[in-house]
């Protein structure tokens, strides 16, 4: 069955600043009717032990009556060089007690951001092999603890449903699938809905998220795409994703977990989770695809 959660991510603004806490986020997620959400390395205090915090959350998390969807961390592994590759994986070890910790199933995790500096010439193929070998290593703790890792369509190295499924097909862990986010593969110009059914038999987690498309730049918080185009945060369901469909074609293949909403528009966070979360609702009622 599906249920509902918010990332974090949605809050950004607020939770960069200080002006609301994690566990004022969680009680206003809950109020709008989300079922629960989901954490990311980025919310940490960096001066106090992750550890000690990962238990707070918890423990607040349980008398919010909230759960925690999935811990999302942020990770590089285009590296080809022993000792920033082992570090790096050192840490997602780490990561994966940290998600142990909070009991979460399911872990996003990143793959490339592209090859940088004396090896910016690297091609896709030859930046696998570090990003398959360190992703194959944080799959197989992972999976000692019951947690599925999930990769996620981000950015624009590794933003295409070829690409995600070429590194999971490199991992080749039966635990590692794919962080399936229905409005990323607009940033690189892909088809949302053929990207959607190429991924999600490999569903393991799914980001719903929507977002505005213009051919110039409206200023205003817009980036563009690869091809030249420009996006904007929409509020779930107002903008140019066909979320129906995407989930519609998400749950056809088998995926029952977590819909987790992300926000990243120009309206009140507030309202737009909350109008979010009714529009989510309303899409999985509605008899579409299914009937």
């Amino acid at each position: 069955m599906l249920q509902y959660s918010v990332s974090f991510w949605s809050f950004d603004p607020l939770l960069e600043s200080g002006d609301l806490s994690k566990k004022a986020a969680m009680r206003f997620a809950r109020s709008v009717g989300f079922q629960g959400f989901e954490m990311l390395d980025m919310y940490w205090h960096k001066d106090e032990d992750r550890t000690a915090q990962a238990d707070r959350l918890k423990a607040d998390a349980a008398e919010e009556s909230i759960e925690i969807s999935c811990y999302t961390i942020h990770n590089d592994l285009a590296l080809f060089e022993e000792g920033p590759f082992k570090a790096l994986v050192d840490r997602m070890l780490l990561d994966v007690d940290i998600a142990a910790r909070l009991g979460v199933r399911t872990m996003r995790v990143e793959s490339a951001y592209g090859p940088k500096g004396q090896y910016a010439s690297k091609t896709f193929d030859e930046c696998l092999v570090p990003v398959a070998k360190g992703l194959k290593v944080v799959a197989r703790k992972a999976a000692q603890a019951g947690i599925k890792v999930g990769l996620e369509n981000h950015g624009r190295f590794v933003g295409t449903s070829e690409r995600v499924e070429k590194v999971i097909e490199a991992v080749g862990e039966d635990n590692f699938g794919a962080c399936l986010d229905i409005g990323n593969f607009l940033v690189v110009d892909e088809d949302p809905l053929a990207a959607v059914t190429r991924l999600a038999p490999r569903a393991v987690h799914v980001h719903v998220k929507d977002m505005h498309l213009f051919d110039t730049n409206p200023g205003d918080g817009a980036f563009p795409t690869n091809a030249g185009k420009y996006l904007r945060g929409a509020i779930l369901g107002e903008g140019i994703v066909d979320v129906a469909k995407s989930v519609d074609i998400i749950v056809k293949a088998g995926y029952h977990g977590w819909l987790s909403m992300e926000f990243e528009g120009r309206e009140n966070l507030f309202y737009a989770i909350g109008r979010a979360y009714d529009n989510l609702t309303e899409t999985v009622k509605r008899p579409t695809l299914r009937t």
